[in-house]
Formats: structure tokens, C-alpha cells, sequence
């Protein structure tokens, strides 16, 4: 659903741009009916157009200065989503053939004994991604998701402010991520929510 008064949206685009949480939340959840509808069409997947969903506000947010010269933010934000949804589409398909390759080598394997492969391998290509993090972000990284520290705690231990915390944090996740995806690795970034409100 589109805003009825595009005066309204296009000051909320301005506080975006300023660097708005706020004026971003409510942007998403405008929106977020009609673009999971369109997610779904082509993944077919309640959980896989989430995914793509956050994967695209986030992408949204890390370049919001470039909305200020959108003309159509509706358009705008299609185009993020029918990009991520083409790159799930082609992920997905590497990953169905990793998974294929993979029961076929351990075919006198349970599902318990293939899981416990999986985990382990996730655990050691997400802890190469952090060890390869620069110093400060990859310190952010462990006070949140080691240490349990809220973003404002941690800006107060490293002297930091919110934001930066906060950006850092996003860019970790999403390098982390990045990293899986090139092992045909699929884990979802946290909820845009959890990302800007949980962790304030």
C-alpha cells in the first residue's frame, strides 16, 4: 500500500536520509504487505521471502542516501526486492545441488549425522569470517553476539557512539553472511527490527 499523501512520504524519505530509524520503520512496514506478496510469487516460500525481504531494506538503509533522488519510491523498492529475489533464486539453486553432492557422499548417514556436519561447518566458516573482520568491528561483533552487550553498552565500552556501533554491527553481520553464501550457505540476518529497536 502506497502513502496516500506524498508530501508525507517524501518527508519521510528526508528523515531517512538524515539517518532516521524511525522514519525507516515506518517505511518498511508500510510497504512490507505488498512487497512479501511479490517476494512469494517468485520463491515461493513464506521464510525465504522474509529473508529477502530483510535483505533488501538492509541494502535500503546502508545506501538511504541515494533515495533522496528517487523519483517513484515504490518502484525504488521493487527493484531492491526483484534483485534479491533473483539472487535467492540463484543461491538456492547452488545450494540444491550442494545438498544433492552432499547425501550422495554420506549416504549411509542419518539426518542427526548430516546435521551435525552442517552445524559444524557453519560454526568454522562463521568464526574465519569474524577472525578476518577488522579490529574494531570484529570486537563490536563479540561484545553483541558473544558478550550479549546491547549497542549502547557497547559504544560505552569502546567510546564509541550508537550509530557507529550500529553500522558496524550491520556491515559484520552482512560480510559474515556474504561469506556463507559463498560456501552455498544460507542463514537468515536478524529482523530488521532486532537490528534497529531490540538492540537499543
Amino acid at each position: 500500500m502506497a502513502f496516500k499523501d506524498c508530501d508525507k512520504e517524501r518527508e519521510l524519505i528526508k528523515e531517512i536520509v538524515e539517518g532516521s530509524e524511525k522514519a525507516f520503520s515506518i517505511l518498511f512496514f508500510n510497504y512490507l504487505p505488498v512487497l512479501q506478496s511479490f517476494a512469494f510469487k517468485f520463491t515461493k516460500s513464506e521464510h525465504a521471502s522474509e529473508e529477502v525481504i530483510q535483505d533488501a531494506f538492509l541494502r535500503i538503509w546502508l545506501n538511504r542516501d541515494k533515495l533522496e533522488h528517487v523519483e517513484n519510491v515504490k518502484a525504488y523498492l521493487y527493484k531492491y526486492v526483484s534483485n534479491e529475489c533473483l539472487s535467492y533464486l540463484r543461491k538456492k539453486l547452488k545450494e540444491d545441488r550442494a545438498i544433492d553432492l552432499l547425501k550422495s557422499r554420506h549416504s549411509d548417514f542419518d539426518n542427526v549425522t548430516l546435521d551435525a556436519i552442517h552445524l559444524n561447518e557453519i560454526n568454522k566458516l562463521i568464526a574465519s569470517a569474524v577472525g578476518k573482520l577488522p579490529q574494531q568491528r570484529r570486537k563490536i561483533y563479540e561484545l553483541s553476539r558473544g558478550e550479549g552487550k546491547t549497542i549502547p553498552e557497547i559504544a560505552e565500552i569502546l567510546e564509541l557512539s550508537v550509530s557507529t556501533v550500529k553500522n558496524a554491527l550491520v556491515i559484520a553481520l552482512k560480510t559474515i553472511r556474504e561469506n556463507l553464501i559463498q560456501h552455498g550457505i544460507s542463514l537468515s540476518l536478524l529482523f530488521l527490527l532486532e537490528i534497529f529497536e531490540k538492540k537499543q
